[in-house]
């Protein structure tokens, strides 16, 4: 049998004995037994990974620039960018399906948009 393990590629039949059938079937099961056990290590890592990561993306919200412009300030912003470039409002531009648009972002930017009476 332990010329059969030093090969990578076997060519021809094999003849075992019971009991190395036996003792190969034991170290299958046993392999086969580790590997649930990463499995179930790799499972329980990603889910840590996970909440990590949802940790992570969480601080940085936070950190976000965008979370330190004033009301007053991101409102004005949302305004230019519904306006025409030109200033002129025509029929094509329906400033009404752009402000919608825009407050559907997040809460902040719907705050900003529905305090701004000039964008409805």
């Amino acid at each position: 049998m332990a010329q059969y393990l030093s090969q990578t590629r076997i060519e021809g039949p094999i003849w075992l004995e019971p009991n190395e059938i036996s003792f190969l079937q034991t170290r299958i099961s046993e392999a086969e037994t580790r590997i649930e056990a990463l499995e179930k290590q790799i499972s329980e890592l990603t889910r840590q990974k996970d909440a990590e990561l949802a940790e992570v993306a969480s601080f940085r919200n936070i950190l976000s620039p965008i979370r330190r412009i004033p009301l007053e300030v991101l409102s004005d912003i949302l305004e230019l960018s519904c306006t025409p470039k030109d200033g002129n409002f025509t029929a094509d531009h329906d400033i009404i399906r752009y402000t919608s648009m825009v407050s559907r972002v997040c809460v902040a930017w719907r705050k900003a948009a529905h305090s701004n009476p000039r964008m409805w």
